[in-house]
């Protein structure tokens, strides 16, 4: 499958910042392409409708040292739930699956 189907995907499944940006960035980065697809599948087995958002993240020290954030909006109410879903998250998934892609890829909580 193409690059540009693939990034269509991926703009249907996430909210996307700075999409030309973000967009760049993946042409780059394209072996984190298949991780954002599958990501999408794994995170919804414990956050089946919160919202997803993809951020380009530029170091403002070191503009070259750049990082896309896969950020999992939930509630505070449910703070410690979600917590402990995220860990269940990365030792079930995104640990192994992060290899080679960690220093591109970050997948974190925010809070509502």
């Amino acid at each position: 499958m193409d690059y540009l189907s693939n990034f269509s995907k991926i703009s249907n499944l996430y909210s996307i910042d700075n999409i030309v940006e973000t967009l760049r960035f993946l042409r780059k980065h394209q072996n984190l392409i298949d991780v954002l697809l599958e990501a999408n599948l794994e995170i919804r087995k414990y956050f089946p409708s919160e919202k997803l958002r993809l951020k380009l993240y530029v170091d403002p020290e070191s503009p070259q040292w750049e990082k896309l954030v896969l950020s999992i909006y939930t509630s505070t109410e449910s703070a410690n739930e979600a917590l402990s879903k995220l860990d269940e998250f990365d030792n079930k998934w995104w640990i192994e699956a992060s290899l080679g892609v960690a220093v591109n890829l970050c997948i974190n909580l925010e809070f509502e």
